[in-house]
């Protein structure tokens, strides 16, 4: 499997450092680069959230990634593909790997996926995006009722997964900071976070409201650029 291939195009390598003041023979990840401003996203996800979710939960979680590497003796190469690729081995390293590198890269993709721009579907999806939700699911009403319904089945915390598998859209969720990588080849298209930490400031206990909203944040031409 090329894992290079599994968003969209490898600039993922932008993300990553080595810190070779401290461990020159690991290498360090660091967050993803907004495209836009943490207000940017409001009305739909207000910026206290957003700048709780990105500078708080999401530096947490690379931070102890790192810490995870360095503390076990994880070696990658830097880049993401390394990454995934030892993360679908979780079972042979301590929890911290798993949990921590599970929701680096689970971040990475929610705070890609959302922005402020091409938030409208028919305008901004690929006709092969359309294509492929019409054949899988009947129309794109259908998808997003599915879509928030998986989002409703989940217990606690975890994530809603929109992916390519066999040629086909499905729609998975995962616990926790578990992600669809760590056990099958798939491609991921679309990422929600339906941790509380995600929305509880604005949305409080109405999961349902913030998945509303939520669906007028998707970048429609990065989740096509995926495929």
């Amino acid at each position: 499997m090329d894992v290079n291939n599994q968003f969209y195009h490898d600039e993922f390598a932008g993300f990553i450092k080595e810190d070779k003041k401290e461990k020159d023979k690991f290498n360090m990840y660091k967050r993803k680069k907004l495209s836009y401003q943490l207000n940017e996203i409001e009305p739909f996800i207000d910026t206290k959230t957003m700048n709780e979710h990105y500078n708080v939960h999401y530096k947490k979680y690379t931070d102890n990634l790192n810490k995870a590497l360095v503390e076990n003796n994880i070696y990658t190469n830097g880049s993401l593909n390394s990454l995934i690729s030892v993360l679908k081995n979780y079972e042979n390293y301590p929890t911290a790997f798993r949990n921590n590198g599970g929701g680096y890269l689970n971040h990475l993709i929610y705070f890609d996926n959302i922005s402020p721009y091409n938030n409208n579907y028919q305008n901004s999806a690929s006709a092969e995006l359309k294509s492929m939700i019409k054949k899988s699911f009947g129309s794109y009403e259908n998808f997003e009722k599915e879509f928030k319904n998986k989002g409703k089945s989940v217990f606690g915390s975890g994530w809603v997964w929109l992916l390519v598998f066999n040629n086909k859209l499905m729609i998975m969720t995962t616990s926790n900071q578990n992600n669809p990588l760590m056990k099958m080849d798939t491609k991921i298209l679309l990422g929600m976070d339906v941790w509380e930490h995600a929305y509880y400031l604005k949305h409080m206990a109405d999961r349902d409201s913030y998945m509303d909203d939520f669906f007028k944040t998707i970048d429609w031409n990065i989740v096509s650029n995926r495929l």
